[in-house]
């Protein structure tokens, strides 16, 4: 996955949180007939919208590449989907065996699980990670030293890093890791550099580092 690809899903899934909020308020405001039946997305995409004539068809391209097209389960005439024109990014979720069948990606919570589940497939971050970023203690590492390994993953370049550790209640503790940075953001764990980091309260055997592409 390209650095403009994962730039395009950070900016469209923190702008997605606010949209949500708004949306929510709208749906209660709506009768029970006029909601659609709930799904469990597999999939999300980035999808751009291709027309907008009472069905709204979207390019989608996934995670892991793929590229189709699309149509949004809402209708054009919907007022939150009124400002929907040719040329416009969504974040948009799918069934992989319905995939023609797209719906805006209103549930967070299924999002991330499905954007987690890309990243382990995608062998970019282990399950023990996402664990970790999700319900682990989050605290800042200093890097004390950093060596690339020569291993290479799409745009993401594998580094051993040693790190000191802050504890948010005091004290610190020094760790070691490998991980997958982007190739962007080699700058950005420099010795020196502050960066964050997340550990399993009494358990400080394993830590998982955060860096954004730069």
């Amino acid at each position: 996955m390209s650095n403009v690809l994962m730039n395009a899903i950070v900016f469209l899934f923190s702008a997605a949180i606010g949209a949500i909020m708004c949306a929510q308020l709208s749906r209660a405001t709506r009768a029970p007939s006029e909601l659609l039946p709930a799904r469990s997305p597999s999939g999300v995409g980035i999808g751009t919208v291709r027309a907008v004539d009472g069905l709204i068809t979207v390019d989608v391209e996934c995670m892991s590449g793929q590229r189709f097209v699309g149509r949004l389960r809402q209708h054009a005439d919907d007022a939150s989907l009124g400002e929907l024109q040719p040329g416009v990014l969504l974040l948009v979720t799918f069934d992989p065996w319905e995939r023609e069948q797209l719906s805006l990606a209103d549930d967070m919570a299924a999002v991330r699980a499905a954007f987690d589940q890309m990243l382990v497939c995608k062998g970019l971050v282990s399950p023990a990670q996402v664990e970790l970023f999700r319900n682990g203690t989050k605290a800042r590492g200093v890097v004390t030293a950093m060596s690339p390994t020569g291993a290479a993953r799409e745009d993401y370049r594998e580094i051993e890093i040693d790190l000191m550790v802050r504890r948010p209640a005091g004290g610190q503790f020094p760790a070691h890791e490998t991980a997958l940075i982007p190739e962007s953001a080699l700058a950005k764990v420099a010795p020196g550099s502050v960066v964050d980091a997340y550990y399993r309260s009494g358990d400080e055997s394993s830590v998982a580092i955060s860096v954004p592409p730069g």
